[in-house]
Parts: structure tokens; C-alpha cells; sequence
């Protein structure tokens, strides 16, 4: 039995096939559901099980044509349409790209030959985008952009710039109480100061909070006062005086 089938993909979880259903619905709205194969993963991916399986049918012989919203949907790579492209053409399938308004005959050459040349486009497209979106996160580090989560203590302001923040005080405070030779986890509960975040605070605690700390002489200090070589007062007496 020859037949139709058709292929949507979206690159995760979160986009939504729906869209390109909605067009290959309405134009093949008979279509079974068990003809409509979709798949999540990149492009550059050419063992997508739902895309491996449509290519299996069509090898067998017995489809008369193969649906999709676009052309990128099948494939990134040039290399990978093309052969994808080459062969529907052997086993007489044509290609109807509902999104684009492109319906190839197997024995359409110029057809063919233009679907090969979309997607060496559309590959060069995607390699141009990738290259600025690189650029643009560069000169956004340069004008000290901060990716992620603010660190505890600090927060963005409307140009994503790090500042100082809801608890910043504290984690200073934790910083100077900790390089006096205290105990890590005990002063950050102290301070309130996440326990999870505390590796994070000390590694960056001169660049983001203005307090320098080096873990080899927090090392020393906190030997002595183990060793009673070093008194420390009880945290609670005066360090967080002026603590917000």
C-alpha cells in the first residue's frame, strides 16, 4: 500500500510540535495518525529514532510522499538533507514542504536540486546565527553581563550587571568572620548564608564582595585556634553588629 507520511521535530522538550502539525494537517487532513512520525533532538542528529524509522519506510518502497512544515525539520545538515532528498528520488517519493510551498516530484530535478540548496543555505543561516550569538555573549561579558543566577548576596541590575544585594552584608560579614580561622558551615548558618553557597563566596569573595581570602592561610588560622593558640569570641557578642 502506498502512502503518506509526514515528519515534525522540534529541538527539546520545551518547543511545541503543534504548529507544524497544524500545517500538515491542513493540508492532508485524512491523514492517519499512525503515518505521522515526530521526534525531539537537534537536527545534527541523524539517528533520531522517529526519523530512522520514517527513513525505513521510505527504503521499502511504499510511500508516494514524504510531509513536513519546512526543510530544516528533516535536517542541519546539508549533507544529511541531501542524501535524505537523494533518496526520495530513487524510490519515487515526492517531498511537499507545507510551510515553504514546496511540492517536488521524484523526477522533479530542478525541484530537487533547489531543496538541496535551501537547506546549504539554511545550514549557513545557522552557523552565521550560532557565530553572532557567540559574539554577542562576548561583548556582554566585556561589559561585565552576568550569566546564570546572581551569587547569594548579590543581584542584576536592568543591564545584567552583578550588584550588591538582598544579604550582602552578611556574606561580607561571613567572609571576615571566616578568614579569622571559624569554622566554614557553622559561621554561614550563623550569617545565614546558605551552606551550598559557601565554596562559591570564598572563591569569588574579592572579585564580588570586596573581601580578599585565600584558603591556604584560613588553613593556618584555623589550626591555631583548634590548637587554643588563637581565641576567638563566641559569634553572636558583637561581629554582627551593624549586620542588615
Amino acid at each position: 500500500m502506498v502512502e503518506i507520511l509526514a515528519y515534525a521535530r522540534v529541538s527539546t522538550s520545551d518547543q511545541s510540535r503543534d504548529g507544524q502539525l497544524e500545517s500538515i494537517r491542513e493540508k492532508y487532513p485524512e491523514l492517519p495518525a499512525e503515518n505521522i512520525y515526530a521526534d525531539v533532538g537537534s537536527g545534527d542528529d541523524p539517528t533520531r529514532d522517529e526519523y530512522v524509522e520514517l527513513r525505513r519506510r521510505v527504503d521499502e518502497g511504499d510511500v508516494s510522499k514524504v510531509v513536513a512544515a519546512k526543510l530544516d525539520r528533516l535536517g542541519r545538515s546539508t549533507a544529511e538533507v541531501a542524501d535524505f532528498v537523494d533518496t526520495c528520488s530513487e524510490q519515487g517519493v515526492g517531498l511537499h514542504l507545507v510551510q515553504q510551498g514546496f511540492n517536488v516530484d521524484p523526477d522533479d530535478d530542478m525541484g530537487q536540486m533547489m531543496l538541496k540548496f535551501m537547506s546549504m543555505v539554511a545550514e549557513m543561516e545557522l552557523k552565521l546565527n550560532r557565530e553572532r550569538r557567540q559574539e554577542g555573549i562576548e561583548r556582554a561579558i566585556d561589559r561585565g553581563v552576568q550569566f546564570g543566577k546572581a551569587p547569594h548576596g548579590m543581584t542584576k541590575n536592568e543591564m545584567g550587571v552583578l550588584v550588591p544585594g538582598e544579604g550582602f552584608e552578611r556574606v561580607q560579614a561571613f567572609v571576615r568572620e571566616v578568614r579569622k580561622g571559624r569554622a566554614k558551615r557553622p559561621t554561614a548558618r550563623f550569617f545565614e548564608v546558605p551552606e551550598g553557597s559557601i565554596a562559591t563566596i570564598l572563591e569569588r569573595a574579592g572579585e564580588l564582595y570586596g573581601i580578599e581570602f585565600d584558603n591556604d592561610e584560613w588553613k593556618i588560622e584555623r589550626a591555631k585556634a583548634e590548637a587554643g593558640k588563637k581565641q576567638l569570641s563566641e559569634l553572636g557578642e558583637h561581629e554582627n553588629a551593624g549586620v542588615a
